[in-house]
């Protein structure tokens, strides 16, 4: 019925669609876990949306119409009892230049204009394989969905190329945006703000 080809890519898609995925061992922040592998890549796209699968008018197998960038999940902000909590992306400057990295903030219940929380640094950040892609050092959002079990799934695409996963819960969630402390936005404020932090640290470890 198809070409050997053909039939090759499909085993080669069966393959990449059936592959069981778990929780990275190779990272750790107590927030969120991020999944060993990619949840959509150009390897995941069926057979049939990129090639001709008859014989007669494709008998080379060739790619017809291909298929590269994976992302955009989708927009869900996250309604909790202290506020509304939004997974968003934006630019970050750093030495290597621009990169799009992954934030987290909270807007007012009753006003979701009002901004109420605005952790300091990124939330995610491209690493390892995910710098690499059609667009480098790039990771972004644009939703994230809770199960029953307030179980919090974040899909975020790398450099135009994959989509990944990252999990967390409610709590979790909840006890990073209220409670990690602001960006002072001034690098000898950024540094106070460090010191004081290990400061209070010793202090607690000293006892």
């Amino acid at each position: 019925m198809y070409t050997a080809k053909i039939t090759e890519l499909l085993k080669n898609y069966k393959e990449v669609i059936s592959k069981p995925n778990k929780v990275s061992t190779k990272f750790y922040n107590g927030v969120y876990d991020r999944w060993e592998n990619p949840v959509l890549t150009r390897d995941h796209i069926p057979v049939f949306w990129k090639y001709d699968m008859n014989p007669e008018t494709n008998p080379y197998s060739m790619e017809r119409l291909g298929v590269n960038a994976t992302f955009n999940s989708g927009a869900v902000p996250i309604k909790t009892e202290k506020g509304w909590i939004h997974i968003a992306h934006g630019v970050r400057n750093t030495a290597a230049g621009l990169r799009y990295v992954i934030y987290v903030f909270a807007t007012d219940l009753q006003d979701p204009a009002k901004l109420i929380a605005e952790p300091s640094g990124f939330f995610i950040a491209p690493l390892g394989e995910e710098r690499v892609g059609d667009v480098s050092n790039v990771v972004f959002t644009n939703g994230a969905i809770v199960n029953e079990k307030n179980e919090v799934f974040i899909y975020y695409a790398s450099d135009d190329t994959r989509l990944h996963v990252a999990t967390t819960t409610i709590d979790k969630l909840v006890d990073y945006t209220f409670n990690t402390p602001s960006d002072p936005l001034r690098s000898p404020d950024c540094v106070k703000q460090r010191c004081d932090f290990i400061a209070k640290n010793l202090e607690f470890m000293g006892k």
